[in-house]
């Protein structure tokens, strides 16, 4: 009973499938439609001397009808239009936009829509040499500290409208990472403008910057510490008998110094009349460690024989 249903007038079955599909095809191949794109606009040959200083619509709206077969598959992106701006001048300058530009496929058409003009402000571009500060992000480890930075080279040029570079003076690095570094390196690193219409000139984007890491300086003072006299030809007095000295030096250096590594004394002359003050003399046993007594000076004293005794 099944069989003879399916089997039954197909002749006539078959002509309607092919009838249908044929009519699918006719209705989807000849259907229209139409879409509005915004079309990427570029341009190309800016004269040296210029530099534009607005901004600039990067696009423009466009209507585009056609087989919605082909118009399903369009891709704004692959639609650039470019402009020439060789003829450029200082001041405003209009580029209008028209059907005739945009290359699409066949069976399309296009409809440009307002505004359909792109304006460009042009400037007298210039050079300019200007120094490069380093910037840095982050902090050393604790304990140390960023004790310099060289920059090579230290001027770069710079290019770009008159109006923006006439104020710059020098330009920064892009930041340089120092979180945690306990010792020197060098790095290569971009130039950063932060002016829209200025660049780096031509291979003078990127510079080179040695930054030196060091341990952190501190200061100690230690407080009365006894003065020797030398070289003494009979009793004196010192006025102070006893000084302060100021110790500078990085943390672990002045840590590890013993009572026995440090030594003030007032040096006196050997022959001829004793001065009413004399320097005192730091002597320190550990390299790298700067000292400085308080006062630097002490008053000297010959005492008679009686006010020794």
């Amino acid at each position: 009973m099944i069989k003879d249903l399916l089997f039954r007038n197909v002749s006539l079955k078959i002509l309607s499938f092919f009838f249908a599909v044929s009519l699918w095809l006719f209705v989807n191949l000849k259907a229209t439609a139409e879409n509005t794109l915004h079309i990427p606009v570029r341009w190309e040959n800016l004269p040296s001397f210029l530099a534009i200083t607005n901004e600039v619509n990067d696009s423009v709206r466009v209507r585009v009808a056609g087989p919605r077969r082909i118009l399903s598959n369009l891709e704004a992106k692959r639609l650039p239009v470019t402009l020439d701006l060789s003829d450029g001048k200082v001041g405003l300058s209009n580029y209008q936009i028209n059907e005739k530009m945009i290359d699409l496929p066949p069976g399309l058409t296009a409809t440009v829509l307002p505004p359909d003009t792109i304006q460009f402000k042009f400037e007298v571009a210039v050079t300019k040499g200007v120094e490069v500060r380093p910037r840095f992000r982050g902090n050393p480890a604790e304990g140390y500290v960023i004790e310099g930075a060289e920059v090579l080279p230290k001027r770069v040029e710079i290019v770009g409208a008159q109006s923006e570079l006439q104020e710059i003076v020098r330009v920064d690095t892009e930041r340089i990472d120092v979180t945690e570094r306990r010792e020197s390196f060098e790095t290569k690193v971009r130039i950063a403008l932060d002016q829209p219409h200025a660049w780096p000139s031509t291979g003078q984007g990127e510079v080179k910057v040695r930054v030196t890491i060091a341990e952190e300086t501190v200061q100690k003072l230690l407080k009365q510490i006894p003065l020797k006299v030398e070289n003494a030809r009979g009793p004196v007095r010192l006025e102070p008998p006893r000084i302060d000295v100021i110790l500078e030096g990085t943390a672990g250096k002045i840590d590890s110094l013993r009572p026995d590594q440090i030594a003030a004394s007032i040096v006196l002359p050997k022959e001829g009349p004793l001065p009413d003050s004399l320097p005192v003399r730091i002597q320190l046993t550990v390299d790298g460690i700067r000292a400085k007594s308080s006062p630097e000076q002490v008053g000297v004293k010959v005492l008679p024989p009686k006010d020794s005794e």
